[in-house]
């Protein structure tokens, strides 16, 4: 679904399959399931937070693990991923 220059404020915003465009989102949660992509794009993000849910629950959650369960090999396995990301050009969009 798309959504084009909306505004929200104090809300719970559902990610997952959704496209934003041109959106203003303030003390908002931002909610990631992982069982599809979503856009952000021209967005002004102020003061909001992302809370995991599902499957990208599940991924945070094994990668916390990872990170901290298996010792410095552990860490550089998860902080090279977060290079790669830092890296990779960004996906294309929808």
């Amino acid at each position: 679904m798309k959504i084009v220059k909306n505004t929200f404020v104090n809300e719970e915003v559902l990610l997952d399959f959704h496209e934003y465009d041109s959106c203003e989102f303030r003390d908002c949660r931002f909610v990631v399931l992982g069982y599809g992509p979503f856009v952000l794009n021209k967005c002004e993000v102020i003061n909001c937070t992302f809370n995991f849910g599902g499957p990208a629950a599940n991924t945070i959650q094994t990668m916390s693990a990872i990170y901290h369960n298996n010792g410095d090999q552990g860490k550089q396995l998860i902080e090279s991923t977060f290079d790669n990301i830092r890296k990779a050009a960004p996906a294309a969009q929808a």
